[in-house]
């Protein structure tokens, strides 16, 4: 049974919280330390600043270890080959909007993926956020509602927030019912050898004639965001594989 105790130490080892080219060192101590609060261990930064700087080590109170042990990558893409489920934070609403969670679903879908998944959070620049790229490059995205005047939050402020509807999500967990249904997504992998094989079956039967660059990052993009376990990419994977013996006996009956 699960006491008061035990039941306060989740086991977030497949989550990690990704500062992306954050340009104050007081942001990443500060970040640090709301993730020590909650039980977060794991940091990724792409481009940091210095992070020996004062502030980073003053806003770190008893947490700045997890900077010394935070990995450093030079690209936002380094960053994404690193996990299954990347989750962007942003305040730019664009077109893919079937795939927004706000913050208290984020929680939701960590919880239910997190056993058998890798998975990221990522905040952007101060100044920027993240590019409308970056962000559909990811399979989820989401945004704190604030007043729509002002509707920027400070990085570490956004980081604090997030954290702790992780944070609320598990203790929920610790009480009720799982949220999974038992159905895990299948790993990124599986999504990109999947629309590889598509593109090639479509090629053989010259159906990508006229495809721009934008049609296939845009059917790749929708291909990642589905909700397919292992099982599901097998069984589409096996119509491609179907297709793909019937277009070699046809061209070899010619």
């Amino acid at each position: 049974m699960m006491t008061d105790n035990t039941k306060r130490i989740p086991d977030f080892s497949n989550l990690t919280i990704v500062l992306h080219s954050v340009e104050s060192p007081g942001n990443v101590g500060s970040t640090a330390r709301a993730m020590r609060n909650m039980g977060l261990e794991n940091l990724l930064l792409i481009n940091p600043p210095d992070l020996q700087h004062d502030e980073a080590k003053k806003l770190a109170y008893a947490s700045y270890d997890i900077i010394e042990r935070a990995e450093k990558v030079s690209s936002f893409q380094e960053a994404l080959a690193k996990v299954d489920i990347a989750i962007a934070t942003t305040r730019r609403k664009g077109k893919w909007r079937e795939r927004f969670l706000p913050p208290e679903e984020i929680g939701r879908l960590i919880m239910e993926n997190k056993e058998r998944q890798k998975i990221a959070v990522i905040f952007g620049p101060e100044k920027t956020g993240l590019t409308n790229e970056e962000v559909l490059q990811c399979e989820y995205s989401t945004e704190i509602p604030t007043v729509v005047d002002y509707p920027s939050l400070n990085v570490s402020q956004a980081v604090v927030i997030y954290v702790y509807e992780i944070y609320r999500a598990y203790m929920r967990s610790c009480e009720l019912a799982p949220f999974s249904n038992g159905v895990v997504r299948a790993p990124k992998a599986e999504y990109q050898r999947l629309f590889e094989r598509a593109i090639r079956v479509m090629n053989s039967l010259g159906m990508t004639e006229g495809f721009s660059d934008k049609f296939s990052k845009s059917f790749n993009r929708l291909l990642g965001r589905a909700d397919w376990s292992i099982k599901d990419i097998a069984t589409f994977d096996a119509l491609l594989k179907h297709t793909e013996n019937y277009i070699e006996r046809q061209s070899s009956r010619e």
